[in-house]
């Protein structure tokens, strides 16, 4: 049986949930076991969504993956959290990542409010007893948890081929490669994707290493964001046109 067989779970994820408020989302985010340990990688674009699931801009090169001490969390679907920007968020409550992969998402489900999770995956990262793992979990489904192959929150045919033809658990640099490709391919069609990619390894007992844009974040609010967009210190691109962007911005940011 090929590796990617074995244990395939995909975790798809659409962002025309229920509309509830205005929210920054959007993104792909996904996690390949290795065979010399976990990649997990994403792309930086926040997509500034309307009340009615419109987007109407989105800035690149946020960050949407977290390390912990040898462990993961990469979040698709939400940038904020009641205002503040979820690297933010994540420095302060960063005894959340100080689990083992598969209890950390529990500790962020309590910790989030609900209201902004609607729409929002996490995923989580990390090794038992030296044992890989990768998590998903969504408001809706509950954890799932695996030890070889993927999770991804969209849809990726070229992945998934190229994990199913796999006889044993690829190196890094290859999963590293296929899951580029595979965020390049979704930026291709999804406005909601897109902007510089973050690729990161884990590896048993030691600390994560990027191999590929961190992102670290750069505003602790979604208003300091929008305060830089004002005085020209950030870009947020209109998609629909400036008008629907500036009235967005007004109406979440006076």
């Amino acid at each position: 049986m090929r590796f990617g067989l074995i244990m395939l779970i995909l975790l798809c994820l659409t962002l025309s949930a229920t509309p509830q408020e205005r929210r920054v989302g959007g993104t792909f985010i996904g996690a390949i076991v290795a065979a010399d340990g976990i990649v997990v990688g994403s792309d930086s674009r926040s997509t500034f969504i309307e009340a009615d699931g419109r987007p109407v801009g989105y800035i690149d090169g946020t960050q949407k993956i977290f390390a912990g001490s040898g462990t993961a969390v990469a979040v698709s679907g939400l940038t904020s959290v009641d205002g503040e920007m979820f690297g933010s968020f994540v420095d302060r409550n960063s005894f959340l990542l100080d689990r083992p992969a598969d209890e950390i998402l529990f500790g962020f489900a309590v910790w989030l409010p609900f209201k902004n999770s609607t729409g929002v995956m996490l995923l989580s990262a990390g090794f038992r007893e030296g044992r890989p793992l990768i998590c998903g979990r969504t408001v809706s489904q509950p954890q799932a948890c695996q030890d070889t192959g993927l999770i991804t929150n969209k849809r990726s045919p070229s992945l998934e081929a190229w994990i199913n033809a796999q006889k044993v658990a690829p190196k890094a640099a290859a999963a590293a490669a296929a899951l580029k490709q595979a965020i390049q391919e979704s930026a291709a069609k999804d406005a909601t994707v897109g902007g510089g990619i973050s690729l990161a390894q884990l590896r048993p007992g030691a600390p994560m290493i990027w191999l590929e844009n961190s992102f670290s974040g750069n505003w602790k609010t979604t208003c300091e964001l929008v305060r830089d967009y004002r005085n020209g210190r950030a870009r947020i691109v209109p998609t629909t046109s400036h008008q629907d962007l500036t009235r967005y911005l007004n109406a979440a940011c006076r």
